[in-house]
């Protein structure tokens, strides 16, 4: 029979088993009342048939009988309904399920309407065997219950096809997570490149210079020590610049925006993410208070507000965002509160773990509240002094 158990989906599945119980249900008519007509034993073959040659013409996936099962369900389904119609001289509702699996497995195109025309066919001509005054419910039992299949196919493809948009989806955005780590050690390795090669043209060029000429002064010492305490002011000089070039070289480590206070680094974090984005995401600086906050703290705030951010994005699927600083006597406070889906239960993953983890380390904290379709809240919080 149909190869049940290779069907991806369990709606077709239960059409087939469902299928057997039709077939079992109508034997058990035929038998029961039809035993005793003359023609009995000419409907049994016919009716053998009509369950048998659509089910066991093939046990692959791309054999014959698969490929046209829907069609060869309409022959002889429907030939069994015109012949049985004919001799009973009475309408029956046999169709009506051959006609919905057929339309469950239909295929796309115009396959669909030349059979949706054979199955509204096949009870009319059974209806002509019989008399016009059953046309009515005859015509409808093939049309209505062939468009049903054809409905959830239709759904069943829909979902096929968002299953692999998903998985698409998912694909490229692992390349493009592998794509930002080998940008990430590209970049890495390039800013050590440039460092160590700033390092030896300066610092150690500078160093040589001043052993070298530290030498000449302690040997000029003695002899002529104006000699040597020009010597030692000149590498003094040297000495200076090549500590203002040390720094130089810091500060391009550790960029000049980490001098700005907290509250506009933050506001920077979520403009630009609200950029990228499209999204709706205002900051807020509530008070007057001149926040006073480490470095440390600073940099762990903005990664909490990074996080919460891509959180309501890719977990909440939120497009309206509200980042809140206040501050009272003891502590800073940052408040991300979105307008996504929210959760039920809160699982701490590795993405908030790491959140917590950074806050505890200063001895701060996080508080997280969500509920489901009423959006999430997180608040973050730092020991600080407050400047009025």
């Amino acid at each position: 029979m149909l190869p049940i158990q290779h069907e991806p989906h369990w709606v077709y599945k239960t059409a087939q088993i469902t299928r057997i119980g039709w077939f079992i249900i109508h034997l058990l008519m035929i038998i029961l009342f039809l035993s005793s007509r003359p023609f009995f034993w000419l409907l049994m073959p016919l009716f053998f048939s009509s369950f048998l040659i659509p089910q066991w013409t093939g046990t692959k996936v791309n054999s014959f009988g698969v490929r046209n099962y829907a069609l060869l369900e309409l022959i002889f389904s429907g030939l069994f309904l015109i012949v049985g119609c004919y001799y009973t001289k009475e309408y029956s509702s046999f169709l009506a399920y051959p006609a919905l699996c057929a339309g469950i497995y239909s295929r796309e195109g115009k396959e669909r309407w030349f059979l949706w025309a054979g199955f509204s066919i096949a009870p009319f001509f059974a209806v002509l065997a019989i008399g016009l005054d059953q046309l009515g419910m005859g015509v409808i039992d093939g049309f209505f219950f062939f468009g049903i299949g054809i409905a959830i196919a239709k759904v069943l493809e829909a979902e096929k096809k968002t299953k692999m948009l998903l998985e698409e989806n998912r694909r490229q955005n692992q390349l493009l997570e592998k794509y930002a780590k080998q940008i990430e050690k590209i970049t890495l390795l390039e800013e050590r490149n440039r460092l160590a090669k700033d390092l030896h043209d300066t610092i150690g060029h500078t160093f040589t210079s001043v052993i070298m000429g530290l030498d000449a002064a302690s040997f000029l010492q003695k002899k002529s020590p104006d000699k040597a305490q020009e010597q030692i002011d000149l590498l003094r000089n040297v000495m200076r610049k090549s500590l203002d070039e040390v720094r130089s070289q810091i500060h391009q480590i550790s960029p000049n925006e980490e001098k700005e206070d907290i509250s506009t680094q933050l506001k920077k974090v979520v403009n630009d993410f609200a950029l990228h984005t499209q999204l709706e995401i205002n900051f807020e600086h509530l008070g007057s208070q001149d926040l006073s906050i480490s470095t440390q703290g600073t940099i762990t705030l903005i990664r909490c507000l990074q996080e919460s951010l891509t959180n309501a994005v890719r977990h909440g699927h939120a497009n309206k965002i509200t980042a809140a600083l206040s501050g009272d006597d003891s502590n800073v406070i940052l408040t991300i509160k979105d307008n996504g889906i929210g959760i039920s239960n809160i699982n701490f993953g590795f993405g908030l773990n790491g959140m917590r983890d950074r806050l505890e380390s200063l001895q701060g904290g996080i508080n997280i509240e969500s509920k489901v379709n009423e959006g999430t809240t997180v608040s973050c919080f730092l020991p600080v002094k407050v400047r009025v």
